[in-house]
């Protein structure tokens, strides 16, 4: 995050994230009252049901007691890993079960990588705690008035606006594993992407995995490699844990 900061712009009047997965860049923004008007928005539709019920003081407050209720009635990891079997599997009807899963998912899985990824009993036991529940209840402060959709990147990218500022962390070029139930997010149109941002006027910066494709996408653009040491942000594509070569791209 501290060399993402380095590249943002001082200050826009709306700050827009279309791939917003687990939100880091976003929440910076919001720390440091980047912009008067925030827009983030995914594809992935559970996440996205997460970040709509925890908006809400309401149902963010029933969802943590939800979660809690549930947790407690485990006993052990493998309660846990017997319920995750047969829950990876089930199709919710409404926007608050799509949330409860998605966060039982994102804690008990190998690096948060939900429904795509494996059981995890150490994660089960460490990261799926009263804890880890409780730091929900603030989201709807951090979330407030924010607009929250659940779309491909198209719409935030061309929907007019003044000043707008766009970041963008989209899956690597060169990712094969899948994330997203039944890996619906394998489609990722990394051209269209590359078009649709040679073409608007709104400022925006988009980190890349370094390679020649990506490069030869945005020849048009300012590239600027760097380097990063990541483990996996949970709602994307960037797997290993290791050193990273990046690249910033940005119009600006």
């Amino acid at each position: 995050m501290e060399q993402i900061a380095k590249f943002l712009p001082a200050k826009a009047k709306e700050f827009r994230e279309p791939l917003v997965g687990g939100g880091s860049v976003y929440f910076h923004a919001r720390s440091i009252e980047f912009a008067d008007k925030y827009w983030i928005n995914d594809a992935f539709k559970e996440l996205m049901s997460f970040w709509q019920t925890v908006q809400e003081e309401e149902s963010c407050a029933r969802l943590a007691q939800d979660l809690e209720r549930f947790r407690s009635g485990f006993s052990s990891a493998d309660e846990i890993r017997e319920f995750f079997l047969t829950a990876r599997n089930e199709v919710p009807e409404h926007t608050f079960r799509e949330a409860f899963l998605f966060f039982f998912f994102n804690r008990v899985t190998f690096s948060g990588t939900t429904r795509a990824g494996g059981f995890s009993r150490a994660a089960s036991l460490t990261r799926f705690t009263a804890s880890s529940i409780e730091r929900l209840l603030p989201m709807p402060e951090a979330l407030k008035d924010t607009r929250i959709t659940c779309s491909d990147f198209e719409a935030a990218i061309t929907e007019p606006g003044d000043d707008v500022f766009i970041f963008l962390d989209p899956p690597y070029f060169t990712a094969t594993k899948l994330y997203g139930h039944n890996g619906s997010l394998h489609a990722f149109d990394h051209w269209k992407l590359a078009k649709l941002l040679q073409q608007t006027s709104h400022k925006f910066l988009i980190t890349y995995d370094d390679c020649q494709e990506i490069r030869d996408l945005y020849k048009w653009a300012n590239i600027k490699d760097w380097q990063l040491q990541y483990g996996m942000n949970n709602c994307n594509l960037k797997k290993q844990s290791k050193i990273g070569n990046e690249l910033f791209i940005s119009n600006y």
